[in-house]
Parts: structure tokens; sequence; C-alpha cells
């Protein structure tokens, strides 16, 4: 039953990372004016992909369907302490922030709709193809 769940489950943790993401370059976006404020980002893809890559229980049953990930990765937030963009120490640039705020808006949709799909799966199953 549990494998039932697991890809949705799967797509909820992108969902919590996409929802991290956003709050954080909100933060970063509200901070741009702000001196010597160093601008953060989340790591959850490269977490994730090691993950499998270090998993040997991972199977998959074809292209880019994932049966079972065992481990909890969790997105970490992760300060930028190496750049600077303006004299007084901000590493803010507003343009590169705006342009990532579209692109997890994206992809936030893009799960909410697999998620949805999955969900419909489910349920089919449940009702037994009814």
């Amino acid at each position: 039953m549990n494998d039932l769940f697991a890809q949705v489950n799967f797509l909820y943790k992108g969902l919590d990372a996409a929802w991290l993401r956003n709050e954080v370059i909100a933060d970063n976006i509200t901070n741009a004016e702000t001196p010597g404020f160093k601008r953060s980002f989340v790591e959850f893809e490269s977490l994730l992909q090691s993950n499998i890559s270090d998993n040997a229980e991972l199977k998959t049953t074809r292209d880019n369907h994932i049966k079972t990930v065992s481990g909890d990765v969790q997105p970490k937030i992760r300060q930028d302490q190496k750049t600077t963009v303006r004299m007084d120490g901000n590493n803010v640039d507003i343009e590169y922030e705006m342009n990532e705020l579209a692109k997890n808006t994206i992809w936030y949709q893009y799960m909410i709709q697999k998620v949805s799909k999955e969900i419909g799966r489910l349920k089919l199953v449940i009702n037994e193809g009814r």
C-alpha cells in the first residue's frame, strides 16, 4: 500500500521544496536594498540526486518513474557568502531573483498538475475503474 502513494509523496517533497524556495526568493527580493544582506537559496535537487545515486534500493519500472526512494531528503537553505553585487556588501541581483521566482512559479504549478493527475489515478484505482 505504501508503494501506491510513493509517487505522490515524492511529488509532495518537490512541492515543499518549491514552496520554501518561493519564500527564500521573496526574502531576497525584500532585502535587495538592505546593506550587507547576503542572498539565500534552496538546495534540494542536488541533494535528491545524490540520494538517488547513493541509494542501492532505488527501482524504476519505466523511465522517469520512481517506485521507491528510501531516505528522507529535506530541502536546505544556504547563504551565498562568496559574491557581492554592490559596494555595501549586498549580493542580491533583483533581475536574477525575479527570473528565479518566475521559474519556481512555473515549476510549482507543474508539480501541482502532476499531483492532481496522480490523485486522479489513485481515485480510479480506489473506485475500481468506475
